[in-house]
C-alpha cells in the first residue's frame, strides 16, 4: 500500500438528541448531494483533536465541546485509501452556517431520520455516538 489519508470528522450534535450533517455540493471534490458530518485531512505536523477543531470551525463556524472518539473507518476513493477518525463533540446550534461553499445544505437530525445518501459507515457510527453523550 502506498500513502494513507488521515480524515478527522466531528459528529457535531446540539445536546438535545439532534446530528448536525451537511450536503455536498457541486463545489465538493466527490460524492455531491451526499450527507456527512464534515471534517477534513490531516494536515502535516497536525494532531487530531487539533484538526478536528480546525474543520469544525471552517465548515461550520463552532466551536467543539465534549470531544469524545467514537471509531474509524477506511475507504477506498479515487484520491486514494483513506482512514477515517470519527469523534463526537456537542457545538451551540445557534452558530452554525455553511462556512465553505462545498456544502449546499445543513441540518439538524435525529437518529431515527437520518438523510440520504450519507457515507457506509454513517449509521453505525451514530449508534456509538449515541452511547457517549
Amino acid at each position: 500500500m502506498g500513502h494513507v489519508n488521515v480524515f478527522v470528522s466531528a459528529m457535531c450534535h446540539d445536546g438535545q438528541g439532534r446530528f448536525l450533517l451537511a450536503k455536498r455540493g457541486q463545489q465538493a471534490r466527490d460524492r455531491h448531494g451526499s450527507w456527512e458530518f464534515g471534517g477534513g485531512a490531516l494536515e502535516e505536523g497536525e494532531l487530531l483533536e487539533a484538526a478536528l477543531r480546525r474543520e469544525a470551525k471552517e465548515e461550520f463556524g463552532v466551536t467543539l465541546f465534549d470531544i469524545k472518539p467514537v471509531g474509524f473507518s477506511e475507504f477506498q476513493r479515487p484520491s486514494g485509501y483513506w482512514l477515517g477518525v470519527f469523534y463526537v463533540a456537542r457545538v451551540n446550534p445557534d452558530e452554525v452556517y455553511i462556512a465553505e461553499p462545498v456544502y449546499d445544505e445543513i441540518g439538524w437530525f435525529v437518529p431515527e431520520a437520518l438523510p440520504d445518501p450519507m457515507f457506509e459507515d454513517a449509521r453505525e457510527f451514530v449508534k456509538r455516538a449515541l452511547s457517549l453523550i
